[in-house]
């Protein structure tokens, strides 16, 4: 984990992403593990219902529930490994 925000804002987006953490650069941007991500002029959880499928934009999306967990225990510096 190289970085952790309460409430990460993709500005490329406009989303607010829940629990963030940054875990890989893709040229200028990080991509991270985080909650639904939120459209912020509408307030709608993107993806909601297609948890587990591949739908982001690079990130590792999970439950508001999950997130929160992972969130409160990974410390930055926490290895991630992601596999296949």
């Amino acid at each position: 984990v190289q970085s952790k925000i309460p409430m990460a804002y993709a500005s490329t987006w406009n989303l607010d992403m829940p629990h963030w953490l940054g875990i890989y650069w893709s040229g200028p941007l990080e991509n991270g593990i985080h909650a639904l991500p939120i459209q912020r002029h509408t307030g709608y959880r993107l993806w909601d219902g297609f948890l587990g499928q591949r739908v982001s934009y690079g990130c590792v999306i999970l439950s508001e529930e999950n997130a929160k967990k992972l969130y409160k225990w990974a410390d930055i510096g926490t290895p991630v490994t992601i596999k296949p």
